[in-house]
């Protein structure tokens, strides 16, 4: 259920496959269906922003409507037709699927397709699709940004400047590099959404904008933010608006434990086989994020491999550091401040032609006064296997790449086994299928599991092809086991790792 990116600190695109989303109606909470029939939902999960510019949380049928299907766990798709209810995202159900495994297919506008294999309680399997931002947004005008000059810059000039809004949340660089203290933005071109589409900001609905220099920290080679300036955030469109903020230098401190050898050690553990041999490296950040409401790992970096949250990054530093103090805008005081830390181990598959695959484990932790204790909470997968219809059950966790799993006339079935240890969970797993096209990954489909257990239909796979599964394990989601992803808990993290790669006859 989750989401590539610009340059920079952390640049961030749209995820969740949302390419354009339009406005429907909005509900404070989970919708009321009808009542006497069994059904789930389906609908956006929304982090929006008062006009205070305060965080808030809304649900949202998705629009356009998600393409549904419904099947057994054996059986196949369009047996029983499903519709997508606009009103309330609801999706009826027959009552002989209570108390059984059943699938769930929906493929988003612009999407794969995503299927969820579940034995949701009777009205409480309550699926969500995350967005930050609101649903409506106006285009950006033509030739719109910010021509920005704060009296009071120290030294007269930036390293490293970005420009943020938070609201509707873009990121992006102010480019060239200003040699004076002007900056010149060009959102127009620069503004990158880090959900869903690009927008116009509208202070009026409580977005805001800052502008925010970076330095390397020579001390600990950490990026960290040395002041900001709040900005109007309206736009107008062939003007770049001249803005002359107050500059705020003040760096604040904060606390983060670091990461020590035996949570290197868990890791490898449950990698085993696994273990690409390339060592370990890692990134602990630091800043502002959209809501802690929302599940916590629902965007790609290009300077990161795994998942992070959306968020104002303010400092990012090898995870092994002990973080300096960094520039904390007190405009952003109403976003919850999280650390989010991120290990991860390539494996190099030299067989078909050195592709790369990255596998990890992370987490994002809150706290209410600036000291941070991370925990990586999510299950690791391990023992990964597949059953086969004409080979028997193959080893995905064993030595060999490429390995032979036969004809695909028939279902396959993967099992694997969470990790089992004190303070640690795996509520709910997604695996998504690669096809491996030269060293592409090709995703075709995800597939969402509440038990380490996932049926394939054979179908689905092609003859004499590559591929590889991509098993991430979550823990945030408490009653994910009973079909409600809509509530959130913090610590969040995921446990990553890729199978061994296969082929088909």
């Amino acid at each position: 259920m989750r989401c590539v990116a610009g340059a920079g600190l952390l640049a961030l695109v749209g995820c969740n496959q949302i390419l354009g989303i339009t406005p429907t109606t909005v509900y404070d909470a989970a919708p009321d269906v009808v009542p006497d029939r069994p059904h789930v939902v389906l609908d956006w999960q929304i982090a929006d922003v008062l006009p205070s510019g305060a965080p808030v949380i809304a649900f949202a049928p998705i629009d356009p409507a998600p393409r549904v299907r419904i099947a057994t766990l054996d059986g196949p798709f369009d047996q029983v037709i499903a519709t997508y209810t606009p009103g309330d995202g609801s999706i009826e159900i027959p009552r002989d699927y209570l108390n059984t495994i059943w699938r769930l297919e929906y493929t988003l506008a612009g999407g794969i397709p995503h299927e969820v294999q579940w034995a949701p309680d009777d009205q409480k399997g309550h699926l969500t699709v995350p967005v930050f931002g609101r649903l409506r947004r106006d285009p950006v005008p033509l030739g719109s940004g910010y021509t920005i000059t704060p009296p009071s810059l120290p030294g007269g000039g930036y390293t490293f400047p970005r420009v943020f809004t938070t609201g509707l949340w873009t990121e992006g660089t102010v480019s060239p590099k200003p040699t004076g203290s002007t900056a010149d933005y060009d959102f127009y071109n620069s503004a990158i959404a880090m959900s869903g589409a690009n927008g116009r900001p509208d202070p009026a609905l409580g977005d805001l904008g800052f502008l925010v220099d970076y330095v390397v920290n020579a001390g600990t080679s950490c990026r960290i933010a040395v002041g900001s300036a709040t900005l109007d955030p309206a736009l107008q469109a062939n003007l770049h608006t001249v803005q002359t903020p107050t500059w705020d230098a003040a760096q604040k401190p904060f606390t983060s434990t670091p990461i020590d050898s035996s949570t290197i050690a868990r890791f490898g553990d449950g990698l085993g086989l696994l273990d690409g041999g390339l060592g370990y490296t890692g990134s602990l950040l630091f800043g502002s994020a959209a809501s802690t409401a929302m599940p916590g790992l629902t965007a790609t970096s290009t300077s990161l491999p795994l998942p992070v949250p959306v968020m104002v990054t303010l400092l990012q530093c090898p995870y092994f550091q002990t973080p300096p103090p960094t520039a904390q805008p007190a405009m952003l005081g109403a976003f919850p401040h999280v650390v989010h830390v991120q290990i991860v181990n390539p494996r190099l598959v030299t067989g078909l032609g050195g592709l790369t695959l990255t596998s990890g484990f992370e987490a994002v932790v809150t706290s209410t006064d600036n000291s941070f204790v991370p925990s990586f909470p999510a299950a690791i997968p391990t023992k990964m296997t597949l059953t086969t219809p004409t080979r028997g059950m193959v080893e995905l966790a064993g030595p060999s790449e490429q390995v032979p799993v036969g004809s695909t006339t028939g279902p396959f079935t993967l099992e694997f086994l969470p990790e089992v240890a004190a303070g640690v969970r795996a509520d709910y797993h997604d695996v998504v299928l690669h096809r491996i096209v030269g060293t592409t990954l090709t995703p075709e489909r995800i597939y969402t599991v509440t038990a380490p257990r996932v049926r394939i239909d054979g179908a689905l796979l092609r003859p004499d092809t590559d591929y590889v599964l991509e098993v991430r394990s979550y823990k945030g989601h408490l009653k994910a086991p009973q079909g409600d992803f809509t509530a959130v808990d913090y610590p969040y993290g995921a446990a990553i790792v890729f199978t061994r790669t296969f082929h088909t006859s």
